[in-house]
Order: C-alpha cells, then structure tokens, then sequence
C-alpha cells in the first residue's frame, strides 16, 4: 500500500527534487499547490491538491490520509535585493503564521508518522558571525536577520507541538541550496561589490562587473573566503531519507549541507579558464569562515551527500556554455 506524503513548496529548487526522491522510494506525493501546476512527473502517485498556507481549510484537505508531511515551503531572498526579506510582517504571515496553520491542520491527524521541517543554517548566522568550531545542531543559535528569527519561531512551535500535542517532529537545517543556473552568481564580481572598500570596487569593476569576469572573496584578514553550499539534489535526498528514517529521527535537530565546505579560491581558475573570463580576489567586510557539519544527518538518517563544489562548479559551467551555444570544454 502507498503511503502518501504532503510536500509544500514542490514547485522550487529542492521541491521538485523531493518529488522525483521520494517517487523512487515508493511513496506517493501530494503536493500543495497554489499557483505553478506544470513541470509535476506525469505519474498516478503524483497529485496536485490546491492549497494555500493562509488557507487552513485547504491545508486540512491536503493533509487528509498522508502520512507523512514535509514543509519545505518560504518566502525568502536568495540573492539581493531583498524582495521577501525586507518586509517582517510578510515573512511572519508566511513562515510563522504558514507553519503554525499547517501544524494545526496537521495535529490529531491519524497515521502521522512525521512531520518533516525545513528550516536553515540561518539560524547560525552563518557568514557574518564568527565560529570557533565546526558547526553542529547543538550550536547556540544566533539569527542575523528576521528570516532567521521567524525559522527558530517555527522549530520552537514544532517541538512544542510535539509535546503538547505528541506531533511527530523532525528538523532539518539547510544550508544555502543553488541550482546550476544560479551556483556562477556567487562567484560573480556583482554579488561580493558591496562588501568591497571603495579603491578595490574601483579597480575591479570595469574589468569584473556585469558578469565580465568571476571573484573569490577574501576575508577581512585576507585569508579565502569559505562557503557551504548544497546541490538540491543532495537536500531532496537529505529529505526523502528524512521521511523513510523517520523512527530514526522524531524529535531530533540535523544539518543537511553538501560533503565539504569549500574555499573559493581554490576553485575559482577553473570555471574562470573554462568560460574564458579574468578572476580576481579582494577583501570583502563582514564574512567570516565556517564549516556546517552532516554527521548526525549521516549516522541517523542515512544522508549521503555527493555533490561536491568542483562538481557543481562543473554542471554550472556546462549549462552555461550550452545556454550560449558553446562546447563543453
């Protein structure tokens, strides 16, 4: 028999992803939908259940005979400006008060066996906030913006629906997740700018702006700067192992992030010769380096991540030299 499982935000980058994961394990997939309906697997043990998570009643219908529940759904920035991120009323109406309606129409549901979170490493405040060790789920958490505030918000209420109303809990702390057409901004001249002091913007720029060459940002030490950043296949399958290690996890906290962090300049030649573009270096004010540790994720759920940054890089890469009609070098 097909056990079903609700997932909200299968339309985005780690969504779509989760759908195919958890296909290939055997589980049907209800997902929530509100406007986006197309690029969904034409398979029976797919379904699109309108919903809203403003609208509990619609929330309630999709819920019905799931046993599962994975909350990937917000509204966040991935690249500035901020769009989501700049309003607080916004992201409490869709992250904190979403959450707190999908956990009431989820709560005495019969057969749950899990409710899967999605929250993110943002609650570390990773990048500007220096750390002393590698990061694991029992690091003091320490948001630096609202959006990270309104995640702890929601891990908080799921823990305390657990107790108070014996909600089956788990969740997980994602790191920063790029598709390939997205990973090549992060080494753009464009994202790091405003970090940069005045005399580096004006060296750099007219040779590095505008996507006309890549950079690797240097501390504020001068030392590499250091990232972790996941490929969204590794998270849905950090999701789907969630949902098929279940009994392994309730009530527990993981990081899910790629194999390694990663310095950029010890990659940034290579994608760089690759597309034929200069790179350069400089410090940028205000990142500071920092590991995000999988181990709990690895020995609990059986999480394996594959997708290392020279591999990224690579499909990034290949997509944007097939995008412009060029050979794969």
């Amino acid at each position: 028999m097909t056990e079903w499982v609700l997932l909200t935000g299968a339309s985005g980058r780690i969504g779509r992803r989760a759908v195919d994961a958890l296909l290939r394990k055997g589980y049907g997939v209800r997902a929530l939908v509100h406007r986006r309906r197309s690029g969904f697997p034409d398979d029976p043990r797919v379904i699109l259940a309108p919903g809203d998570l403003a609208d509990r009643d619609s929330l309630r219908a999709a819920a019905e005979g799931c046993s599962y529940v994975a909350h990937l759904a917000a509204a966040w920035d991935m690249f500035p400006p901020a769009v989501n991120e700049k309003d607080n009323d916004q992201l409490f109406a869709s992250v904190i008060r979403g959450t707190y309606d999908l956990l009431e129409a989820c709560r005495g549901l019969p057969g749950l066996k899990a409710f899967v979170y999605a929250s993110t490493d943002a609650v570390y405040a990773t990048g500007p906030r220096r750390f002393e060790a590698p990061i694991d789920e029992d690091t003091e958490l320490q948001p630096s913006r609202f959006y990270a505030v309104a995640k702890i918000a929601c891990e908080t209420l799921c823990r305390q629906y657990g107790k108070l109303y014996g909600l089956p809990w788990i969740v997980v702390r994602i790191c920063w997740t790029l598709d390939s057409d997205e990973l090549l901004r992060v080494f753009g001249y464009d994202f790091w700018q405003g970090g940069l002091g005045d005399a580096d913007r004006a060296r750099l720029g007219p040779a590095l702006g505008e996507g006309r060459g890549l950079f690797a940002p240097l501390c504020a030490d001068g030392s590499p700067g250091v990232d972790c950043i996941a490929d969204p296949l590794d998270i849905a399958q950090g999701i789907a192992q969630a949902i098929e290690n279940h009994a392994r996890g309730l009530g527990g906290t993981f990081n899910l992030a790629g194999p390694a962090p990663f310095r950029y300049a010890d990659l940034v030649a290579r994608p760089a010769e690759r597309l034929a573009l200069p790179w350069a270096s400089a410090r940028v004010k205000g990142i500071e380096p920092y590991e995000l540790r999988n181990d709990r994720a690895i020995d609990a759920l059986g999480y394996a991540p594959e997708w290392t940054m020279e591999r990224m890089l690579d499909k990034a890469v290949e997509a944007r030299l097939a995008k412009a009609g060029g050979r794969k070098a």
